[in-house]
């Protein structure tokens, strides 16, 4: 079975220069067709279409399917995560040709900021910037929760707020002497504020709804007082203040409001009552009719179309989904194994109809190579499978082929940049 050599793992590392690497020879480009070239447009469309604002990776902005079907949900989002920065780079530049160190530098500044924020991991130990920013867009996906309060199935979501990144992205792009990290906190509280008001736009808080506020203040970087204070609206919502607008633009208002359309059409049946309530807070927001009637549109048809795959809409009891997402989990690791134990038992053939060759005639220069590539590969296994089978192997052989590259077999390498091959 001949893998695709133009899959991008994001679990593995490397993939950023491997994506600019397929960008450069045009094997990657934008999947959407745009009706207006208004930058707010595209992303507004960008961001309903892909899935981002609602925190699942639907589908990529740049890679096709057949690239990624292959990734978990958390790989799935750091790469559209990616992609979506990216985006608003190339969206702010005019140059003719992308300048991808650039744009990394750029990256790099901007995240240098949230620092304290995304985790207590020093990323400045990677010298190579484009390792640096992949350590940081893992960091950027994840969820950290507290297991002693029982909330497991925290532990296998992804951050449903990376979609701000993209949006304080673009305006350090503007201007990098702006503070994204008080911008930060100033757009999320409020989103959160009006997502709860939301959610008690008919008088009560249901489960559901409870659960994605939950899971979205999990999501945010937040100071513990603002963190406490939404916690306190969450649990009792007849307590909520009000607050003055934010200074945002219309774009930052179309999208709160389209989350607090999901917030209520996502968990339940909106009643009238409760549609006028929701228009009131559109209006709050300074949305005139049309965009209200636009959000609530937007919002209904995506949740009619994806719910399914929406596991925070469809979450059971802690333990449950824990179990699942293990099981899962190994499923997969087994499923991309077998093809690249496919690709070494195909090899292996291969190697046995050289050995048979070479007792007939004289090898080719090209078959002796491709001998010893082939012979080294298996010898490589060797170790590998002794080191599995060892008590606590599956956790010791990443950590061995870390030190020990080379020890991997050819077809267990991804990411991998074939120079001499791209330039025949």
């Amino acid at each position: 079975m001949q893998l695709d050599k133009n899959r991008i793992s994001t679990g593995s590392k490397n993939w950023i220069r491997y994506f600019f690497h397929l960008h450069k020879k045009g094997v990657l480009s934008i999947g959407f067709k745009f009706k207006s070239d208004s930058f707010g447009e595209m992303i507004h469309y960008i961001f309903n279409k892909t899935g981002i604002l609602y925190g699942s990776a639907l589908s990529n902005l740049y890679t096709s399917q057949k690239f990624v079907s292959h990734l978990t949900k958390e790989e799935k989002l750091k790469l559209l995560l990616f992609e979506n920065l990216f985006f608003v780079y190339q969206c702010n530049n005019s140059k003719e040709h992308t300048d991808y160190n650039n744009f990394l530098n750029i990256l790099e500044g901007f995240y240098n900021t949230f620092q304290k924020k995304i985790s207590l991991w020093d990323f400045d130990s990677d010298k190579e910037t484009s390792l640096k920013i992949e350590k940081i867009l893992s960091e950027r996906v994840k969820i950290k929760s507290n297991i002693t309060k029982g909330n497991y199935w925290l532990n296998q979501s992804t951050n449903g707020l990376v979609f701000v990144d993209v949006l304080l992205f673009s305006d350090f792009l503007k201007n990098q002497e702006i503070d994204p990290v008080k911008n930060y906190d100033t757009f999320v509280f409020n989103l959160l504020y009006f997502m709860t008001k939301a959610a008690y736009s008919d008088g009560k808080i249901e489960e559901k709804e409870k659960r994605l506020l939950g899971y979205l203040l999990s999501s945010s970087h937040l100071k513990e007082d603002l963190k406490q204070k939404l916690a306190n609206w969450i649990s009792v919502p007849n307590e909520l203040e009000e607050e003055v607008l934010f200074e945002g633009s219309q774009l930052d208002y179309k999208l709160v409001f389209e989350l607090c359309v999901f917030v209520a059409c996502g968990t339940h049946t909106v009643h009238p009552s409760e549609e006028r309530n929701l228009k009131k807070i559109g209006k709050a927001l300074n949305l005139n009719n049309f965009e209200i009637e636009e959000a609530f549109l937007v919002g209904r048809t995506f949740v009619f179309k994806n719910k399914g795959a929406l596991a925070i809409l469809n979450e059971e009891k802690s333990s449950g989904v824990l179990l699942k997402a293990i099981q899962k989990k190994w499923l997969l690791i087994l499923g991309r194994n077998k093809e690249k134990i496919f690709s070494e038992i195909k090899e292996s053939k291969e190697l046995m109809d050289l050995i048979g060759k070479s007792t007939v005639r004289d090898l080719s220069a090209e078959e002796k190579d491709q001998f010893k590539t082939q012979f080294y590969d298996i010898l490589k296994s060797m170790p590998s499978l002794a080191i599995f089978l060892l008590p606590g192997g599956a956790i010791l052989l990443p950590i061995v082929i870390k030190l020990f590259p080379d020890l991997l077999p050819s077809a267990f390498k991804e990411n991998t940049i074939d120079e001499k091959k791209d330039e025949k």
